[in-house]
């Protein structure tokens, strides 16, 4: 699991990824890569 990788919790992850789908939401760059991941994957 990739929080078990960085060391660090499941719930600090999460905020952490929240907080790039903030920053950048409406990046192209972003918006293809994460057209790649399942609808139900949770960020």
């Amino acid at each position: 699991m990739v929080s078990n990788t960085l060391k660090m919790d499941l719930e600090e992850l999460v905020k952490i990824a929240a907080s790039l789908r903030r920053k950048y939401g409406g990046d192209p760059e972003y918006q293809k890569l994460r057209q790649e991941l399942p609808d139900d994957w949770p960020i």
